[in-house]
């Protein structure tokens, strides 16, 4: 049977192939595109039915799949996940959503590192990643290595200093550890590789709000 993880990759591939095709080419080549705009909304309307209307978030579709909110009646523990399947609906590394690069991330000796690739849809500069993704990536990163530190917050700034020019298609690597956490802030520091090659690197402030029940905090 076909897993919802199948249909999120076949939607990336399509993604990735339509921004990739010339559709005036096959329009002169005598090939209309009325057959493609029936066939997504018919895989639309088939969908209508089941869209879930509720609080959006990365963590799940509905309040009850979010584990650590207080009236889930779950407590915060990530214990043995990944931070993908804490995210799943993330739009940087959600299996489970279809405009979200194929990254995944993983913590080993206190640091968060994060391997994956961008294809043509995150094009900037020629051959090149868009630089607002990059930054969504290095800021993805630096948030869950906050989360996982137990000081799960928002992003007060975001630096990013970019040093040459972030690939597409190739394997990329990342990593991200915590500088420094003093009461309710957390500094952390990251950075993007190609190889050897230093892309990008960042610096990150995020704060954890007042009674902040991901790490059971009142003040």
């Amino acid at each position: 049977m076909t897993s919802h993880e199948e249909i999120i990759e076949e939607l990336r591939g399509l993604i990735a192939d339509i921004r990739l095709t010339d559709f005036e080419q096959r329009v002169n080549d005598g090939h209309s595109l009325d057959g493609i705009v029936e066939a997504f909304r018919g895989i639309r309307e088939g969908l209508r039915p089941y869209l879930v209307s509720a609080e959006r978030m990365q963590a799940g579709l509905r309040p009850q799949e979010h584990f650590f909110r207080p009236d889930t009646g779950k407590s915060y523990d990530l214990t043995g996940l990944k931070p993908h399947e804490f995210f799943p609906y993330s739009p940087v590394i959600g299996p489970l959503n279809p405009i979200s690069p194929p990254f995944t991330f993983h913590m080993e000796n206190e640091m968060m590192f994060a391997h994956g690739n961008f294809d043509s849809q995150y094009c900037g500069p020629p051959e090149s990643v868009h630089g607002g993704y990059v930054a969504a990536l290095l800021d993805e990163l630096l948030g869950v290595t906050c989360v996982v530190s137990g000081h799960g917050g928002y992003t007060g700034t975001l630096t990013v200093r970019y040093i040459s020019p972030t690939p597409l298609d190739k394997e990329l690597h990342a990593k991200a550890w915590v500088h420094e956490m003093k009461d309710r802030k957390a500094v952390i520091f990251g950075e993007l590789r190609d190889g050897d090659q230093l892309c990008a690197e960042a610096e990150g402030v995020f704060i954890r709000p007042k009674g902040n029940f991901m790490a059971g905090d009142s003040k």
